[in-house]
């Protein structure tokens, strides 16, 4: 039976590897097709495929395209990637040791380009866990056949957006609390959002019931914090990139001239789309 890869609608986990890789030339479909039927896909694991990717394994997807090159205000690069491997665990240590695992697997075929350790900051059980600003991420979340039916296609299949955003936290501390919560568009002491935020506000840039279609999708981001920086690894999953296609460019001011507030203190450094495959019996689906 075919299935969304498990780890997409579970619950979120406290720690996490982001790694992006790209193709080495001399990896014909044939050992590429062994390479990747060597992963097992359960719980603690998602892999999308990039656009180079799906060509040389000859998978013709008319949905799917790269993160496009945005002509905004702000800079939005597209830095794009071959395949995605998301890993995920309750400790760093098991997360370090199936990475090791999964690159063992992938090196005869992948070259590393990006690799990035994530980590959830002060989440409760069953709770979102916050950004490094003290924000509560991804409160407004689908859930349930929500969720289902923001993130799947109707093969088991999905798509993944994956955005590194750089913070510069020295600046937005030195934001006055108010000039914070209108930055974000909600209240950091309740989480609440505001009456009087302004348009600039994330929460108004960013409302996915505000667009003329449906624009939920499912956020799984996590915080880093590493030699290049403070920021949020965005992962978002949905079933069309138009639904957050919609929300970016929104944010970078093309669609009526105001920018998202969170460029005042941060900016995005790496933006990707993949194809996350659907599995059979722990293995990913390759036509």
């Amino acid at each position: 039976m075919k299935t969304l890869q498990t780890a997409i609608l579970d619950e979120a986990m406290p720690d996490g590897r982001f790694i992006i890789m790209n193709l080495k030339k001399s990896c014909e479909k044939k050992k590429l097709k062994q390479v990747l039927n060597l992963l097992t896909i359960d719980e603690y694991i998602v892999i999308g495929f990039g656009k180079n990717l799906l060509n040389r394994l000859g998978i013709k997807l008319a949905p799917y395209r790269e993160f496009p090159t945005l002509d905004a205000q702000v800079k939005i690069p597209a830095t794009h990637g071959d395949i995605f491997v998301f890993i995920r665990d309750q400790e760093p240590g098991k997360v370090a040791i199936r990475c090791l695992q999964v690159m063992n697997i992938l090196s005869g075929c992948f070259e590393l380009q990006l690799q990035v350790n994530g980590f959830r900051y002060l989440a409760k059980p069953d709770q979102n866990g916050h950004d490094l600003t003290g924000y509560e991420d991804g409160t407004e979340n689908p859930t349930d056949n929500d969720a289902i039916n923001a993130v799947t296609r109707e093969d088991g299949s999905c798509f993944v957006v994956v955005q590194q955003w750089l913070h510069d936290l020295n600046e937005f501390n030195g934001f006055s609390q108010k000039q914070k919560d209108h930055t974000i568009g909600r209240s950091l002491s309740d989480n609440k959002e505001l009456e009087d935020a302004p348009a600039s506000s994330h929460v108004n840039r960013s409302d996915q019931g505000t667009f003329e279609i449906d624009a939920d999708i499912l956020r799984r981001s996590m915080p880093f914090s590493d030699e290049s920086g403070d920021g949020l690894m965005f992962l978002a999953y949905c079933e069309n990139l138009d639904r957050f296609e919609v929300q970016m460019k929104r944010m970078a001011g093309l669609v009526d001239g105001i920018v998202d507030a969170l460029f005042t203190f941060s900016q995005p450094i790496n933006s990707a789309y993949f194809y996350c495959p659907a599995t059979e019996e722990g293995r990913l689906i390759i036509k």
